[in-house]
């Protein structure tokens, strides 16, 4: 890590962490812990005084802290969502269930025309993680789709083959989920002058409203009956804690383990290594 580099050669660093277990492994030198959603360090969009705070907050610890630590940032992010309760302002169809890849690409082909207007407007666009370019998204879709229908987390799907896939499986899946929710949101929030909703309205809008939430639902579904527990990691990353119905998004820790130690005996086996399950 860039940090312990650093460090070494007499330059303090400070970091501000969304996934307290990564940082936890990483054992940063300073670290600030936030309770924001991943891809908002800061908190919303458009509230300087609050980033500014959280910036502080961070910065204060290279005056206080003299060894490693984690430090919980105390507030929560503003809503940001503006007056009442965010909706999508683009009627989606209403989505056929017996046919879940007709559906979302039912909404994939309503929403691209908003989605090209966004790359078009903001010169940039946040879908590739997986490694598929934005023309692919059809690529994205069919592997979304098997997945959530039981095709396994162990080789691509044939219906999938073709773009240049930038991770191995099983944590491919995750980047791919990524990819076409990115795919969404910023087809969604292309009107120009519109405030974004906050993040809490975004899931709330994908998982209840949309197909697409309904299969990253099927593929948790999935991974809870798949024998090999190392998925659920995988899981929580997907589906954020409080919309996935029944248990924690993460699952039930195996006997003996607790969750830092669940997390590290999944990483290899979720980066494609071969690993035995602790």
């Amino acid at each position: 890590m860039i940090s312990h580099y650093l460090q070494r050669n007499g330059i303090p660093t400070t970091t501000i962490s969304l996934i307290r277990e990564h940082t936890e492994i990483t054992r940063q030198p300073r670290a600030l812990w936030v309770p924001f959603p991943l891809g908002r360090p800061l908190g919303v969009a458009d509230d300087p005084d609050f980033q500014r705070d959280v910036l502080r907050s961070a910065l204060r610890l290279l005056d206080t802290a003299t060894k490693p630590v984690i430090e919980d940032y105390p507030h929560d992010a503003p809503d940001g969502g503006g007056d009442g309760v965010w909706s999508c302002s683009i009627m989606l169809p209403e989505p056929e269930v017996s046919d879940l890849e007709a559906a979302i690409r039912g909404e994939v082909d309503l929403l691209t025309p908003w989605y090209e207007e966004a790359r078009r407007r903001r010169g940039r666009t946040t879908v590739g993680i997986s490694g598929v370019k934005p023309e692919e998204i059809d690529k994205v879709v069919s592997f979304i789709v098997a997945i959530a229908e039981g095709s396994g987390f162990q080789q691509i799907p044939v219906s999938a083959e073709g773009p240049n896939w930038r991770h191995p499986l099983p944590m491919l899946v995750r980047f791919a989920v990524e990819d076409l929710r990115a795919f969404y949101q910023e087809a969604v929030t292309s009107q120009e002058g519109t405030k974004p909703p906050s993040q809490h309205d975004m899931h709330s809008w994908i998982f209840n409203r949309t197909t697409l939430g309904r299969a990253i639902m099927a593929i948790g579904h999935q991974i809870a009956d798949n024998e090999d527990r190392r998925l659920m990691t995988m899981r929580g990353l997907m589906i954020p804690e409080g919309f996935w119905e029944g248990e924690v998004s993460w699952g039930e820790l195996p006997p003996g383990m607790d969750r830092l130690s669940f997390i590290k005996s999944s990483r290899a086996y979720l980066a494609g290594e071969e690993a035995e399950a602790r």
